[in-house]
């Protein structure tokens, strides 16, 4: 068996004692869970973290396929169409936010490919959780929204659902009036989130007029009044968990 150790930013060390392997996950809270995968398993969860976006078209055909799209459910089909993300919920969102969402999504994604490895969900924090506490009750079904039916075990699914519902409570309680916020998961759950209390329905229009004012009175730089300027933002600090650009010295100084 190896032991290996895997923290939130995926430096694992794995020590050599046999064919299957003793996975240890950590987050930043020094949360702490052991899964039992087999060599196959093993290599999934690798190949998983490498994960890069694979151009099957041209941008623009996508970002026209979002501009057409009348409902929920043609935004959510082109979503795994395109395999943007594992899962995504867009329920509870304002259509038209999450045509400007996916916009983003799509720009980033063809810039850095690489990036996919950490879109597992993109939807409210609300329908992430949902998801989490039926896998942390034992419904593997949500295993296939995220493509993990074949790496995680029953056993395996319900301490991944418990220890991530954790990481999302403690985000959520430290960023209380938050707009958005990425989830970064050991490349299983990661996530880009939205408050739908800013982004369901009315809700979003009295967003937008806010966000106007903030650059107005100089909160956010000018410039950086969208919704758009909010994702880029979340999805930049994904890329920093792949970068870490915010370890490295000189940023620190």
């Amino acid at each position: 068996m190896q032991k290996i150790d895997v923290d939130i930013s995926y430096k694992h060390t794995a020590e050599d004692m046999g064919e299957d392997f003793c996975l240890t996950l950590c987050s930043a809270e020094n949360d702490k869970v052991d899964l039992m995968l087999s060599e196959k398993q093993f290599a999934l969860f690798n190949s998983r973290l490498t994960r890069s976006f694979y151009v099957r078209c041209k941008k623009e055909k996508i970002l026209l396929e979002i501009d057409s799209s009348s409902n929920y459910s043609q935004l959510e089909t082109i979503a795994r169409k395109y395999y943007l993300c594992d899962c995504c919920d867009f329920a509870d969102i304002n259509i038209y936010a999450v045509k400007r969402l996916l916009v983003v999504v799509v720009d980033v994604l063809y810039k850095y490919p690489k990036l996919r490895g950490k879109l597992c969900f993109i939807g409210t924090h609300d329908a992430l959780e949902r998801r989490l506490k039926r896998l942390e009750n034992g419904d593997t079904e949500v295993l296939n929204d995220f493509n993990l039916q074949y790496i995680c075990t029953e056993e395996n699914a319900k301490k991944l659902g418990k220890m991530t519902h954790n990481i999302l409570a403690k985000i959520i309680k430290n960023h209380e009036n938050y707009v958005a916020t990425a989830l970064s998961a050991f490349g299983l759950f990661d996530s880009v989130l939205l408050d739908k209390n800013d982004y369901d329905g009315y809700a979003y229009v009295r967003f937008v007029s806010l966000l106007r004012k903030s650059e107005a009175n100089g909160y956010h730089p000018k410039g950086c009044f969208t919704p758009e300027s909010i994702i880029y933002h979340e999805m930049g600090h994904l890329l920093d968990d792949i970068c870490e650009f915010s370890k490295q010295k000189e940023f620190k100084e």
